[in-house]
């Protein structure tokens, strides 16, 4: 029922996905229930729920216009489900802002394997990772993915190899200028200090480790028939699938080095993975299984929330 209702992009899903992601993230949000309400936090709660649907609709566009996913809303389903097993996900302003900007440079990333403008997109691509590493300093190392990009769709050249670090250091240099001016560079004293972490004890809790434990089991099940699948399909197709599992392994670079560990840094997973699992349910001629799988990922959305 569940998997029949989200296999063809529908104006309702559009709503009811709406609907979940707000739930999903009142719920997330508990300390709206505990503590002292203001009307700034109100404000600044309702602006991120804003910036969270707005992402839905983006991630559509990314989807449809780069052929991600056949006509259907399972990875925008998938998407909402992640951030609803990771409540800590809402925690982070800084990292949803930097989510939702890096978006923008997925958008270009994935438009490479055309031949229009690829140097327009490579600059764009690079201008939103460097705008979205003002908010969240890793978020840097997704050049990775935009030099691996450029490699797999056949867009080497001297230039393009230039101008991803002009594009990158333009928002910055841009920033740095306007502190420079109101005479306020304490930004940039923490900006350049690289901080990291490698202790993972936070992992071992029980609404960090059910999930974890989750998205790398369903991972590991999902990617060899999926990559079968591709290695078989046209130079293109198969180009994409190479920069997407480059995605999910440049995603989860950032969450194993992620300075702050309270299950917030997995949301750079979200969209590459969302991505990864639609295509299984797309391969899947097994009813039952689908169900099965979206059933799980419900019922695990209970169990992190309310046991």
């Amino acid at each position: 029922m569940i998997a029949n209702f989200f296999n063809k992009t529908k104006p309702i899903n559009f709503i009811f996905l709406s609907i979940l992601i707000t739930i999903v993230y009142i719920i997330g949000n508990q300390a709206i229930l505990i503590n002292d309400i203001t009307f700034n936090f109100i404000l600044k709660k309702i602006f991120f729920l804003f910036l969270l649907i707005l992402s839905i609709f983006i991630i559509n566009f990314i989807i449809r216009k780069n052929i991600l996913t056949d006509d259907n809303s399972f990875a925008i389903l998938f998407y909402i489900l992640l951030f609803g097993i990771f409540p800590f996900s809402f925690s982070d302003g800084n990292i949803l802002v930097s989510n939702l900007i890096l978006l923008f440079a997925y958008r270009r990333i994935y438009s490479l394997r055309s031949a229009l403008k690829p140097k327009e997109k490579i600059f764009d691509s690079a201008f939103w990772i460097g705008l979205a590493s003002l908010f969240y300093v890793w978020s840097f190392l997704y050049l990775f993915l935009l030099f691996f990009a450029i490699f797999i769709f056949n867009k080497l050249s001297w230039k393009n190899i230039l101008i991803p670090f002009i594009g990158w250091i333009t928002p910055i240099f841009l920033f740095y200028t306007y502190l420079l001016l109101i005479g306020d560079l304490s930004f940039f004293d923490d900006y350049w200090k690289l901080q990291f972490n490698f202790e993972y004890y936070i992992y071992l809790n029980y609404r960090l480790l059910v999930p974890i434990s989750f998205l790398i089991f369903f991972g590991l099940f999902a990617i060899p028939p999926i990559t079968q699948k591709n290695l078989l399909a046209k130079i293109d197709f198969k180009s994409t699938w190479f920069v997407l599992l480059a995605h999910i392994i440049t995603a989860l670079i950032i969450v194993l080095i992620a300075p702050k560990k309270n299950g917030s840094e997995f949301s750079f997973l979200f969209f590459p993975l969302s991505i990864l699992y639609a295509n299984y349910l797309q391969i899947t001629e097994k009813y039952w299984l689908k169900e099965l799988v979206l059933f799980n990922f419900f019922i695990l959305l209970i169990v992190v929330y309310f046991l």
